[in-house]
């Protein structure tokens, strides 16, 4: 059985790829930290727009939800710009921030895909 994904579970799988590849660079030096922050900012500000073009084609509840996550996305990107240009005990911090707010824009993705389904039953 094959299952068809909207754009918005595929925004939530990209969310999910972003924070693992976020979750990824924790271990590692500064140095590498540094570096694939630009490119999670990068990726962070191209998500949250690309969450915001779907706004129009949904329910007040999931678009809300999309919203938020458009949101945490956009704060994700900018603590990861900060970061490609952390210095010591921030880089961490910042580190830390980013994965959190891309873990909270993967949460409300899970609920706008919950919201839509569950207004698909009661249609």
């Amino acid at each position: 059985m094959s299952k068809v994904r909207d754009a918005v579970e595929e925004a939530r799988s990209d969310a999910q790829a972003l924070h693992k590849k976020i979750l990824g660079t924790t271990a590692k030096d500064h140095a590498a930290i540094r570096a694939s922050a630009r490119s999670v900012a990068t990726e962070a500000s191209e998500l949250a727009r690309a969450i915001r073009g779907l706004l129009e084609n949904q329910q007040a509840d999931a678009k809300q939800h999309l919203k938020d996550a458009a949101s945490s996305l956009d704060a994700a990107a900018t603590d990861a710009q900060y970061l490609a240009n952390a210095s010591g005990a921030d880089v961490k911090a910042r580190n830390l921030a980013a994965l959190g707010r891309v873990r909270s824009a993967t949460q409300e993705l899970s609920q706008a895909v919950a919201a839509k389904r569950a207004s698909l039953i009661r249609a």
